[in-house]
């Protein structure tokens, strides 16, 4: 008896437990503290910083900009999901509303509503140039890069300078992006920052204090190594899986087979996730005696680079 009724306890304790991990804390009456901006703010700065406190139990922040208020919308500028709890977006001159709630799987506060005036100034010494894209720290595996910033409304020209002006240094015509070729060595990684201006009659802006990191990854993964059949001229079954080890920075491997050694007879490609694949993905027919067929493998990493090939191994399909 003593043993079921220990049973019983502990199963119960159990289920309360995985109970537990599944329960999502209701925060519908909870309210957010907003530090910036202030209700009924009025600025000539157009980089707008929203800034609120963390909420306990909030998964994410959901943030609505609406031009002029809610009430009567004209124009939707932002709703979007944020994870931190700091966003930084541009704004044109003119009024605006703005709310904020906290959410999770299962519940959301309230959303808090609040004005916003961005006023017209032709002073560009206070603005500051949004950076949109690349993203600070992005890393790409394409050294053809589109730069993209935020524009300002009194901005007659915008500066770009790319690693401090020891790239490039321009200055374009009302222009918010350019598309440009950075240096890169092939199989190599190589960093760079980049920070925008404007510049109209009367004044120009301060480049931003911190400017955007980008680096351009075109160094592929270390070539694979295979390892199953172990041998040159290994045999299987259609049962069987090719094999092979790769580098811990792969992201797929390609695999190669085909009826000759230079892969021009019948070849055929998949892509494997992991590191095996069953060589019935093929659709091979057992071999002729005396014939064979050859595979190889190449891998991938996540920016698209690509490694050299594996060595060239042949297997024979038995019946």
């Amino acid at each position: 008896m003593k043993h079921a009724l220990f049973f019983i306890l502990l199963l119960s304790a159990s289920v309360w437990s995985c109970r537990k991990d599944f329960v999502v804390e209701d925060i519908d009456d909870r309210t957010l503290t907003v530090n910036a901006p202030a209700n009924n703010a009025a600025t000539t700065i157009n980089l707008v910083t929203f800034w609120w406190e963390p909420l306990d139990g909030a998964e994410k922040y959901n943030l609505q900009i609406v031009k002029p208020d809610f009430s009567a919308v004209v124009q939707l500028i932002m709703d979007t999901n944020i994870a931190m709890t700091k966003f930084n977006y541009s704004l044109k001159p003119g009024s605006y509303q703005w709310r904020i709630k906290g959410i999770n799987a299962g519940h959301s506060t309230a959303y808090q509503v609040f004005n916003l005036k961005i006023d017209t100034t032709s002073d560009l010494s206070e603005q500051v140039v949004n950076l949109i894209s690349p993203a600070n720290g992005a890393v790409m595996g394409n050294s053809v890069v589109t730069f993209k910033w935020g524009s300002i409304s009194v901005a007659k020209k915008y500066r770009l300078q790319i690693d401090g002006g020891l790239t490039l240094d321009t200055t374009f015509e009302a222009k918010t992006a350019l598309t440009y070729t950075l240096s890169a060595v092939k199989n190599g990684t190589i960093s760079y920052s980049w920070n925008v201006k404007a510049i109209n009659e009367l004044s120009e802006s301060e480049f931003g204090a911190t400017p955007y990191k980008l680096t351009i990854d075109l160094k592929g993964p270390s070539a694979p190594v295979l390892s199953y059949p172990a041998i040159l001229s290994g045999t299987m079954t259609a049962s069987d899986s090719l094999k092979w080890i790769h580098s811990s920075d792969t992201r797929y491997d390609s695999v190669y087979v085909a009826w000759d050694s230079l892969f021009t007879s019948f070849p055929q490609q998949l892509r494997a996730d992991i590191s095996t694949l069953p060589v019935s993905e093929f659709q091979l027919s057992p071999n002729a005696s005396g014939a064979y067929y050859w595979w190889k493998v190449r891998s991938f990493d996540a920016y698209g680079n690509a490694s050299a090939y594996s060595f060239r191994q042949k297997f024979r399909i038995t019946p």
